[in-house]
């Protein structure tokens, strides 16, 4: 496995009206930087994808800021476990980190109206605001206010729900230069994970 220091910075709360935004702006306001990693595994596997370290990296970073760990039960027909959960100021709040893929954004919505409905006060959807591929860039931080807009126009959940879900966006940077993470840097750490793996 090939490591690459990362961080993520210039965090960012949508919307910034509604409960969830007036309970955890105090909270999220108080994030600067937050160190993760980056990791090709096998360079041959799944075109050396980059697996990240952020979810932990961030439930790290929010356990400093005053919160404490929060289990939630799940029904047994939900599929997928959230990343993580926490209390804070007397409320309980589900995270789910989208890292990827931007067609995912509305699936997590419905997520966090599942969590809502199993007993969180509040859902987060943290969204990177360059999430990089082998054809570009994403901003899913974009897409998804695009989509949460679309959400409260045409009533895909009631405002009530809607105002109890917070995005979180973020920029996500290369430690070595400090440089946001794009396309050309992705295929930078894909290749030298190549030439590490083949060294070995």
């Amino acid at each position: 496995m090939t490591t690459f220091p990362a961080y993520a910075d210039n965090f960012e709360i949508y919307p910034k009206d509604g409960e969830a935004a007036r309970h955890l702006a105090p909270l999220f306001g108080g994030l600067s930087r937050i160190d993760f990693s980056l990791s090709v595994d096998d360079p041959k596997v799944n075109q050396g994808q980059l697996a990240s370290s952020f979810d932990t990296a961030l439930e790290t970073a929010l356990r400093a800021g005053g919160t404490t760990p929060f289990k939630l039960p799940l029904p047994p027909d939900v599929p997928q476990e959230l990343d993580f959960a926490f209390a804070f100021g007397g409320r309980t709040v589900a995270v789910e980190i989208e890292k990827a893929n931007r067609e995912k954004i509305l699936r997590d919505f419905l997520k966090c109206h599942i969590y809502l409905h199993v007993g969180a006060h509040f859902a987060v959807v943290a969204l990177p605001r360059n999430y990089a591929h082998k054809h570009g860039v994403w901003d899913l931080f974009e897409f998804g206010m695009e989509r949460y807009n679309e959400c409260r126009t045409y009533g895909f959940g009631t405002a009530v729900n809607l105002g109890r879900i917070l995005l979180l966006g973020f920029d996500q940077r290369e430690a070595a230069t400090n440089r946001l993470l794009s396309k050309a840097i992705r295929e930078e750490m894909r290749t030298r994970a190549a030439a590490q793996h083949a060294a070995t």
